[in-house]
């Protein structure tokens, strides 16, 4: 494992170097598409995208973990499951309507590595991957009924501008785009860069979070059914943290996913 997620990263990196060379390129525009089909085929050559799991060299263009990979990705089949290991965290807010995680986090294990990719790892296509898969699994069920906006937990903008990205807005745009549901990254912001949440054991948690999150024109929001979404849920003190400001939303529900459940 450890040799394929090395390959895995040096062919990703060499892939973007090579990406982003192709693109700067200063030449005759019409000799521009002619090199950028002769760089990315000598790119996909030699560093072909590789599946972080198994290593093995992935067949689709836009695939970033192989389809027998992600068939063994552990499902917690929390959509058909009420009273469920995620519905029990926020049983007692007031707006909570449904929840699920869509798999199991185990550290050690390839979810852990999977998750640590797509959060530190350069790699939100993960997020975005694994949030059409369990769109496509979840429309089986009535668990995104009634559903009219979905909201990413906002990262606070020094930390997106650090990271270049915001992970749970690309599992959220993944779930989008399968479903037909806008993605809504304006209405709930992050307003307190706080310390990291994974560092944080117990009371810690929920008091990193408290009050960091803040509201924009709650009243174009007023009496809808939101889906809050995160990668991993721990303890849930983000998500309820989020779920407190948003009672500024009169009269809306919040339903929570999330990709992971750590147990």
């Amino acid at each position: 494992m450890p040799k394929i997620r090395a390959k895995v990263r040096i062919n990703l990196h060499i892939s973007k170097l090579f990406c982003t060379f192709a693109e700067n390129i200063s030449i005759v525009r019409l000799n521009m598409r002619w090199l950028r089909a002769i760089i990315t085929g000598w790119k996909d050559l030699l560093f072909p995208l590789c599946c972080p799991i198994c290593g093995k060299v992935l067949e689709q263009e836009n695939e970033c973990i192989c389809r027998d990979c992600l068939k063994l990705l552990p499902r917690t089949d929390q959509a058909v499951l009420r009273d469920n290991l995620t519905e029990d965290l926020f049983v007692d807010e007031p707006q909570f309507c449904r929840g699920a995680s869509f798999l199991f986090y185990h550290k050690g294990k390839e979810i852990q590595h999977l998750l640590h990719l797509l959060k530190y790892g350069d790699y939100p296509q993960i997020g975005y991957e694994l949030g059409r898969q369990a769109a496509y699994e979840y429309m089986q069920t009535d668990f995104f009924e009634d559903i009219k906006v979905i909201m990413p937990v906002p990262l606070h903008p020094n930390r997106l501008k650090k990271r270049g990205y915001n992970q749970s807005e690309w599992i959220a745009r993944g779930l989008g785009d399968v479903l037909g549901i806008p993605v809504d990254t304006s209405h709930l912001t992050r307003e307190v860069n706080n310390k990291k949440q994974a560092l944080q054991k117990g009371i810690g948690r929920e008091q990193n979070v408290a009050g960091i999150f803040a509201v924009n024109h709650p009243e174009e929001l007023y009496h809808t059914h939101i889906l809050l979404v995160d990668d991993i849920i721990t303890t849930g003190s983000t998500l309820r943290s989020c779920m407190q400001t948003m009672r500024a939303f009169k009269g809306s529900k919040v339903s929570v996913f999330a990709i992971a459940r750590a147990t």
